[in-house]
């Protein structure tokens, strides 16, 4: 299920006001653009209203092919637990997401979605990094018609990202987190059951009960990260890597899962943060 949007003829139900942060550099951010056909009264606006009860539709931004910065930094490429909503909790407050009884604690990291799309849902909605639906009902990606209902809780600050246990912590206190792994190849900590292709022996591991256990391959991992193939290179090259394309002299990073763009040639960053390895033509 990705983003199946349907028009509905003057179905504009509930009513979701604009407050001052549409002054502030609203339109910057990935969110807010609104590409569903048939939706009317879109003007890149975003509701500042937070609904009593916690409840939301959950939608999706991000990933390959529509990776862009978003407006509180960081890039919205799939990778990350990351969602919408800063007009509403502000730049980087940490948001608790459940559903299915699963868990999942993502940052605020950009602005949205437009008013439009809550109108047309008839509720208010929480934009996210597809991991999350993924997390949250298996699907790799969600759109407003799907209506798929999560509830939403600020939890504190230092709350670490990624899955959690539900009803942990709502209120502010901070979910309790699964254990996680720290992988050298990625340069961060992952989660339970996500498996990465090391950069050192090409081998496959798993995160398991916070350490990491050799796999033969990435079958039945949750996620996977591993080795991109280089047409430049004429070889395969680790998570990280950044590559100037012979095709179109474009500088790509492997994201573990395809190549993405932007790099940052003088910061030697691209999308999933720095590069392991500059490759130039």
């Amino acid at each position: 299920m990705t983003r199946a949007h349907y028009f509905i003829p003057f179905l504009l139900v509930g009513c979701f006001t604009v407050g001052e942060d549409e002054a502030l550099d609203g339109t910057s951010g990935v969110s807010v653009s609104t590409t569903e056909q048939g939706l009317t009264g879109c003007h890149g606006k975003a509701s500042t209203s937070i609904p009593a009860n916690g409840k939301y539709v959950l939608t999706t931004f991000g990933g390959p092919g529509d990776h862009q910065s978003m407006s509180c930094g960081g890039y919205a490429d799939g990778t990350t637990w990351y969602a919408a909503s800063r007009q509403r909790y502000g730049c980087g407050s940490k948001l608790q997401i459940e559903a299915n009884g699963k868990c999942v604690v993502t940052t605020a990291l950009d602005y949205g979605p437009d008013v439009c799309v809550e109108n047309a849902a008839g509720m208010p909605i929480i934009d996210a990094s597809p991991k999350v639906s993924r997390a949250l009902f298996d699907e790799a990606g969600a759109g407003w018609s799907d209506h798929l209902v999560v509830t939403v809780t600020e939890v504190a600050d230092s709350t670490p990202t990624g899955p959690c246990i539900p009803g942990g912590g709502g209120g502010g206190g901070g979910g309790g987190t699964m254990t996680t792994c720290s992988s050298a190849t990625l340069d961060r900590t992952v989660e339970e059951g996500v498996c990465v292709q090391s950069a050192g022996d090409k081998k496959w591991y798993a995160c398991e009960a916070g350490a990491w256990a050799s796999r033969t391959s990435s079958a039945g991992c949750a996620e996977a990260y591993g080795f991109c193939n280089s047409a430049t290179l004429g070889t395969t090259v680790p998570p990280r890597t950044c590559v100037q394309a012979a095709s179109n002299s474009t500088w790509y990073q492997c994201n573990g899962q395809g190549w993405v763009t932007p790099v940052s040639v003088s910061a030697k960053t691209g999308p999933i943060g720095a590069c392991s390895s500059m490759n130039p033509l």
